[in-house]
């Protein structure tokens, strides 16, 4: 997996409850470490996802923000004092375009798009350069993420998820008719 390095990326391992993927607990894992940490923790009730993120400094739990899940095309995330439309964090540069482009906290556009080699998983590039940031490996549910996405993780984190649950609603990054993953295969 080129681009990546286990002793400076951030490996979290995504958790699904069965029943609804918008549930869920992601755990940061480290080579070094005997015990894998719980960094995110997802609660969704009816038409409302929020998560929280361990605070390494505090030592606990914060609200870091949550998901408002109107329909797949009509979401709002609220990422700290940030209020926005999934429009204006997953759009298209072009009508054929398989990615969706993002501007994230630190003001840098990124975008999500299916790996070309597996599409089952979704690799989140710089748009100039294409440097990898993030990568999500849907056979074992691990997110990498190099050190250019640690700032912004919870844009990436969140956004990931988004991505995760249209794509299981069959609305986007679809996966070829029989791939492994696909509603069809």
């Amino acid at each position: 997996m080129s681009g990546f390095d286990p002793n400076t990326d951030l490996v979290l391992r995504w958790e699904f409850d069965p029943d609804e993927m918008r549930k869920l607990t992601i755990w940061m894992t480290h080579p070094q470490s005997q015990e894998d940490l719980k960094l995110y923790n997802f609660s969704t009730h009816e038409r409302m996802t929020t998560y929280y993120r361990w605070n390494l400094i505090t030592g606990r739990y914060e609200n870091a923000g949550n998901i408002e899940w109107n329909t797949l095309r009509n979401i709002r995330l609220n990422m700290g004092l940030r209020s926005l439309s999934i429009d204006s964090m997953a759009w298209k540069n072009k009508n054929n375009s398989r990615s969706r482009r993002f501007k994230a906290l630190n003001n840098i556009e990124y975008k999500w798009r299916p790996v070309e080699t597996d599409p089952a998983n979704l690799e989140c590039v710089t748009v100039s350069g294409k440097k990898f940031v993030a990568l999500y490996t849907s056979a074992d549910q691990t997110l990498r993420i190099n050190p250019r996405g640690h700032p912004i993780l919870d844009d990436i984190v969140v956004l990931c998820l988004v991505h995760l649950w249209r794509r299981a609603n069959n609305f986007d990054f679809q996966l070829p008719e029989g791939a492994e993953g696909s509603s069809n295969a």
